[in-house]
């Protein structure tokens, strides 16, 4: 053995520097996924904790892009650790709109990687940087849209004269470009889940979507919510009232504009989400933290 330890030593040495050198790793190509990291919903990972608001981690396009960064930090970073996800992987942030479960989170995800970029509305920019400017170099106004890579853009709409909460806030949207059609992720969908799914229609000229998943504001007055493990206990506005007219017109709307999988999350509470089942049976789908789907991939020529 000795004689041979010459000829060992220098590789030895190089197979240790590559084991100490820090790996960054990334989505690739063919990884096209979404998990779901932070949320109000019941949890499928042991350990997980819920918080008001809807974070999920898409893995798409050789992307890892985390939506939204939740409402309360210490959980956020919490269930990162359980779901054994790292800050540093990720490429980018995108942020829906300036309410507190959105952006809470921030903090945390820049401490590990300070130099992401955060795509998001201009009133959100404002909000986060006010008290922190240091991270003002970090955000990318949205003003329309943005095409981030050939199959990933963000959107930016504006809530107007409808129900669905407030008007005149803006929010952006993810949209992934598949195989099977668009899948589109929503933070509250205060402009109108309806809207939301035509502007991407027209945006990206496709006919289908194959899913849209995220809050979609859809409550009736009075609507509450208790999170044990935030000890958050909401009571969320509504100025109309939605009749069961209206969200069965609306499930046929979805469903003629080409929608084809629903996963309504975050502020759909009942009795909007028992028209969803109904109206999309199988096809829609039960939202959990902690739940990792895998999406329809676009084919890279």
């Amino acid at each position: 053995m000795k004689r041979f330890l010459p000829f060992l030593l220098p590789h030895i040495a190089i197979l240790v520097l590559l084991v100490s050198l820090p790996i960054k790793s990334h989505a690739t190509p063919e990884d096209a996924s979404v998990q779901f990291v932070y949320g109000n919903r019941d949890t499928v990972v042991d350990g997980l904790k819920k918080g008001w608001g809807f974070t999920a981690l898409i893995h798409y396009d050789g992307k890892n892009i985390l939506f939204n960064t939740a409402g309360v930090e210490d959980i956020l970073k919490h269930n990162f650790d359980i779901l054994g996800l790292k800050a540093e992987n990720l490429d980018a942030i995108v942020i829906s709109h300036h309410h507190y479960e959105m952006i809470q989170g921030l903090g945390f995800i820049l401490e590990k990687n300070p130099d992401i970029p955060i795509y998001t509305t201009k009133t959100v920019t404002e909000t986060v940087t006010k008290s922190n400017p240091q991270w003002k170099k970090n955000f990318i106004n949205i003003n329309r849209h943005e095409d981030y890579t050939p199959n990933i853009a963000f959107q930016n709409l504006k809530s107007g004269q409808r129900r669905g909460g407030p008007r005149g806030i803006y929010e952006t949207h993810v949209i992934l470009k598949s195989e099977k059609g668009l899948v589109l992720f929503t933070g509250c969908g205060h402009p109108q889940i309806r809207t939301i799914v035509h502007k991407s229609k027209g945006l990206t000229k496709e006919k289908t979507i194959h899913m849209i998943a995220g809050g979609t504001r859809l409550l009736r007055p009075g609507s509450h919510e208790f999170i044990e493990d935030s000890q958050e206990s909401l009571y969320l506005p509504q100025m109309f009232f939605y009749s069961d007219e209206y969200y069965q017109t609306l499930m046929q709307d979805l469903k003629d504009a080409g929608v084809q999988y629903v996963m309504p999350t975050h502020c759909t509470l009942e009795p909007a989400e028992s028209f969803f089942k109904k109206a999309f049976g199988e096809k829609y789908i039960h939202h959990s933290l902690g739940l990792k789907l895998d999406l329809p991939a676009k084919k890279h020529k």
